[in-house]
C-alpha cells in the first residue's frame, strides 16, 4: 500500500516536469526559430515480489515455482520519471518580415551514412576581441536569423551575441562611427544583402542629379557561418530559448562541419547541372527580408497538456483512495474497544 504511494507520487512528479515541458513550448510559440522540446518518459526498474517466510505459492503460468525458495507474487512496477527533454529540429513555416536583418535558414540535407538527421545552423558566439575569431568553447548554434546591427557596425542577436562567418569572426557590415577612419555620414545610403548561400554584399544607392538612382553591389569578404551538425539531439545542449551548445563529449573541430566541407559534393553537381547524381544528398537556402517561426504546433500541445493534467488528477485520486485506507486501518481496524 505504502508502494502505491511512491509510484503515484512519482508520476505525478513525471508529470508535472512534462507539463512545464510543453508549458515551455507554447510559450516560445511566437519565438524565432524555437525548436520545441519532446518529453522522455521512462520507468523505474521493476522488482519481482515474493512471499516471505512461505515457499508454497499459487501454480501462476509463466512464472517457475522453485523449490526450497521463497514463492513469487510477481513484479511489480515502481513509477515513472522524466528522463530528459530533447528537441525536435524539424524545420518551421517561415514567414515573410521585409527586414533586411531577417534571414530564415531552409534546408532538408539528407541523413548521414549511419541514418543520423543532419541540421544546419548559424554560429554567434560572445567575443572580447573582434580582430580574432571566437574561441571553440563559446561558439553556440542556432536557428534564430533574427538579427540587428549594434553602435559597432556588427550583426548581433538580440541577447547581443556577435553573428560569425565561415572563419568564425564577429560580421562587421557598417562602419564604427566613432572609428577615425569612418567618414562623415560613411553609413547613409548602404543597404545589406545576403544571397541564397549566405554571401554578404553591400548595396549602395548612388543619386546623380537628372538620373535615376542607381545601384552598386559591392562584395564583403564574408560568408555567414552555416554549421552541418549530425544527430543534434545527441550533441547540442539547449541554452536559453534558441541557443545550443555542445555537450562536454563533443567538440567544433571534430563534431560541427561547415556547410562547404560538409556539401561540397552536393554544391559541385549543383553547379554542373546534375540534379540525378546520387551525391546529391541535399540542398539549402538562406532567404533574406523573413524568418523561421518556431515548429511547436500549438493544438498538439494544447491536447498534450490536456492529457497530462487528466493522468496527474488521476494520480491524485489515487493518492487519496491510498490515504484514506491507512486512516480507516490506523484509526478504525487497530482502535481497542473499551
Amino acid at each position: 500500500m505504502i508502494r502505491g504511494l511512491y509510484t503515484s507520487a512519482s508520476g505525478m512528479l513525471a508529470l508535472q516536469n512534462k507539463h512545464e515541458s510543453l508549458a515551455n513550448n507554447l510559450a516560445n510559440i511566437n519565438t524565432p526559430g524555437f525548436k520545441q522540446d519532446l518529453a522522455l518518459m521512462r520507468s523505474f526498474p521493476e522488482q519481482l515480489i515474493s512471499r516471505v517466510r512461505d515457499n508454497t505459492g499459487p501454480d501462476i503460468p509463466g512464472i517457475p515455482n522453485m523449490g526450497g525458495q521463497a514463492a513469487m507474487i510477481g513484479r511489480l512496477n515502481t513509477g515513472v520519471y522524466m528522463s530528459e527533454a530533447l528537441p525536435v529540429f524539424t524545420q518551421g513555416d517561415i514567414e515573410e518580415t521585409h527586414n533586411p536583418y531577417d534571414v530564415a535558414l531552409m534546408d532538408n540535407i539528407q541523413p548521414d551514412e549511419d541514418g543520423n538527421e543532419r541540421r544546419l545552423f548559424y554560429s554567434v558566439a560572445p567575443i572580447d576581441d573582434l580582430t580574432q575569431p571566437a574561441d571553440d568553447g563559446n561558439i553556440r548554434f542556432t536557428r534564430n536569423g533574427n538579427w540587428s546591427v549594434n553602435a559597432e557596425g556588427y550583426l548581433v542577436t538580440a541577447e547581443g551575441y556577435y553573428v560569425l562567418d565561415n572563419a568564425n569572426m564577429a560580421i562587421q557590415v557598417n562602419k564604427n562611427p566613432n572609428d577615425s577612419t569612418a567618414a562623415a555620414n560613411e553609413n547613409a545610403g548602404k543597404n545589406l544583402r545576403i544571397d541564397d548561400k549566405g554571401k554578404l554584399w553591400i548595396e549602395y544607392l548612388e543619386n546623380t542629379p537628372g538620373q535615376p538612382t542607381a545601384t552598386r553591389l559591392e562584395e564583403l569578404n564574408a560568408t555567414l557561418g552555416l554549421n552541418v551538425i549530425a544527430d543534434p539531439s545527441r550533441k547540442l545542449v539547449r541554452e536559453g530559448s534558441d541557443r545550443y551548445r555542445l555537450d562536454g563529449q563533443f567538440d567544433v573541430a571534430n563534431d560541427v562541419e561547415k556547410i562547404e566541407t560538409a556539401l561540397q559534393a552536393d554544391i559541385d553537381a549543383l553547379a554542373n547541372n546534375v540534379y540525378n547524381d546520387p551525391k546529391v544528398r541535399g540542398r539549402y537556402g538562406v532567404q533574406q527580408g523573413w524568418q523561421e517561426r518556431s515548429n511547436v504546433d500549438p493544438a498538439q500541445t494544447i491536447t498534450s497538456m490536456m492529457s497530462v493534467l487528466r493522468a496527474y488528477e488521476a494520480n491524485q485520486k489515487v493518492i487519496t483512495t491510498i490515504d484514506g485506507t491507512l486512516e480507516k486501518a490506523a484509526n478504525e481496524l487497530g482502535r481497542v474497544n473499551g
